[in-house]
């Protein structure tokens, strides 16, 4: 009898120390960054240098790595993107690496669900990228990845630990998914002159498809008048070359602000109004 006790002791026991949560070496990080209108996410164990030497030692060269500590280190892209020049399906990839001195081979790999290395199969590869990294870096002590140079269809992709670095642009087509998004919006808000107002100003300040967003700012106008969609209505003939148009609408939009006090549309059409002009007489 005293040994069933001692073994269920022992197995209760044994189930309370593997439950605990303890703090880790290298800690799990979770980061996210939308890039225009796609989001891209990173999933990883985090090591820190701890005075060691990392490059050649601690992480071998011409031998793959982990990328990370424990589990594979996983991203995910909401959307099909081009990484550093290679197109990339939509989905979850474990990253993995092979550091040389010189060159690194960076590897995104179908199968997420590995412990470090083991099980790995290049069969499993999707694409291999070389990247020059910089060895004479600001110093990191804990590894990290991060985004950096952001702008509405791009972002670079930064790895950094010890005084290694390199990064990989993320390129994203934004407008194919903001264009859908607009037309699905107007389809859905025939009534709204806000919606063609913000549609034909998106279509302009991307300099694409001027036809479309004077068709829009038109019907934006027809429903209903004000300084900010006569100011964009104005814009759209102006880019469309059309400045006789472009002029009238600017005055009206000129004296709609005025009316209101609006002093930046005031500005802005009175700019515009003088550079027009002088467009017209050429």
């Amino acid at each position: 009898m005293k040994k069933f006790f001692a073994f269920w002791t022992l197995l209760i026991w044994s189930k309370i120390v593997f439950a605990q949560e303890l703090p880790q070496a290298s800690p799990i990080c979770k980061i996210e960054q939308r890039i225009g209108l796609t989001d891209v996410g990173i999933h990883y164990s985090r090591p820190s240098v701890k005075e060691r030497t990392i490059w050649g030692n601690l992480v071998p060269y011409n031998t793959l790595w982990r990328t990370g500590a424990n589990a594979c280190t996983v991203i995910s892209f909401s959307d099909n993107v081009v990484l550093a020049n290679q197109h990339i399906p939509a989905g979850e990839y474990s990253i993995f690496t092979i550091p040389t001195q010189d060159e690194w081979t960076f590897i995104l790999n179908k199968n997420t669900k590995l412990w470090g290395t083991d099980g790995y199969k290049s069969d499993d590869d999707l694409v291999r990228i070389k990247v020059k990294p910089d060895t004479n870096a600001p110093f990191t002590e804990t590894m990290t990845f991060f985004f950096d140079n952001i702008k509405v269809d791009a972002a670079d992709l930064v790895f950094a630990w010890d005084r290694l670095r390199f990064s990989l642009k993320i390129s994203v087509d934004t407008d194919t998914k903001a264009l859908a998004n607009i037309r699905k919006a107007v389809s859905e808000a025939e009534n709204i002159h806000h919606t063609y107002n913000s549609s034909a100003t998106y279509l302009l300040d991307s300099n694409k498809e001027l036809l479309q967003a004077l068709e829009w700012a038109k019907k934006s106008v027809a429903m209903k008048e004000t300084y900010w969609n006569t100011y964009t209505l104005s814009r759209a003939y102006a880019a469309n070359k059309l400045y006789k148009e472009a002029i009238a609408m600017a005055e009206k939009s000129l004296k709609l602000a005025q009316n209101a006090k609006i002093d930046a549309y005031v500005k802005m059409n009175q700019k515009n109004l003088e550079d027009w002009k002088k467009q017209k007489m050429k």
